[in-house]
């Protein structure tokens, strides 16, 4: 009797709401923690993007021209003309003012008779000799000359100032510009050039240069060519000395001219 009674009275509170029965705890694994964290685990992937299969970057550009360009070699291509030698092309010398430019017979002394050595500039015209020959007076034609016929023969005279008329860019090296003289070399002066009168003595004919300004010569990016020795550009007189220094040692670069014209 009392088991049913009891019965009856616990079937009355869970129908009033006066007795709440406790759910049984989930087994493990059962609960929605299990999708969260595998949901977690896919959007904390640490292995980075998928590589690509496309080609590499291309690498950077090289960097600008920031060398000038240098003055490698002078030659004396004819009598009336020089060709200069760049170590890169250069930019169009049209504009270039031929005045930058001056020709000089350098002297080199060593010190070999005393006193300290040096260099001295002359311009090349005192030893710039044409040979000329004035026609026999009237009445001394004839073979043999009359003794009254005085005709002393032929004999040398100095030419005019050797300086650069114009220059030009080669017309199929770039590296190459040809300068143009007004008056031609002769052979007296290859003669010291080749054969100096004194051992102690060296003789070398050689081109100055004078940069800065507008005209200048320039390579392709608009780098000047540096001065040459450009004292001698900007002296107006026929003598410069360099002394106490070593022979041609404030030509930067030296760049003798050699003649084997003649």
């Amino acid at each position: 009797m009392l088991g049913l009674r009891f019965s009856r009275l616990v079937h009355a509170a869970i129908a009033s709401g006066a007795l709440v029965l406790g759910a049984c705890p989930a087994e493990p694994g059962d609960t929605d923690s299990d999708s969260d964290t595998a949901a977690t685990e896919m959007t904390t992937d640490t292995d980075g993007p998928l590589p690509t299969t496309g080609p590499p970057d291309p690498p950077p550009p090289p960097p600008g021209d920031i060398t000038p360009p240098g003055l490698q070699a002078v030659t004396m291509i004819d009598p009336f003309t020089l060709q200069l030698s760049f170590t890169e092309p250069v930019a169009s010398v049209e504009t270039v003012n031929p005045k930058r430019f001056r020709l000089s017979l350098a002297r080199g002394y060593f010190g070999t008779y005393g006193g300290q050595p040096g260099t001295y500039l002359r311009s090349p015209q005192y030893y710039n000799f044409t040979e000329y020959c004035p026609p026999p007076p009237p009445g001394c034609y004839y073979d043999p000359q009359p003794y009254y016929c005085y005709y002393g023969g032929c004999y040398y005279q100095q030419t005019p100032p050797i300086e650069v008329a114009d220059l030009f860019n080669h017309y199929i090296d770039p590296t190459l510009v040809v300068l143009s003289l007004t008056t031609p070399i002769q052979p007296s002066l290859c003669n010291i050039l080749n054969a100096p009168e004194d051992p102690v003595f060296d003789f070398v004919l050689h081109l100055h240069y004078a940069s800065g300004g507008l005209s200048q010569i320039t390579d392709l990016a608009g780098l000047p060519l540096p001065p040459l020795s450009d004292a001698w550009v900007k002296n107006d007189s026929n003598y410069y000395n360099y002394p106490n220094s070593p022979p041609f040692s404030n030509f930067n670069p030296f760049l003798p001219i050699p003649c084997t014209l003649f």
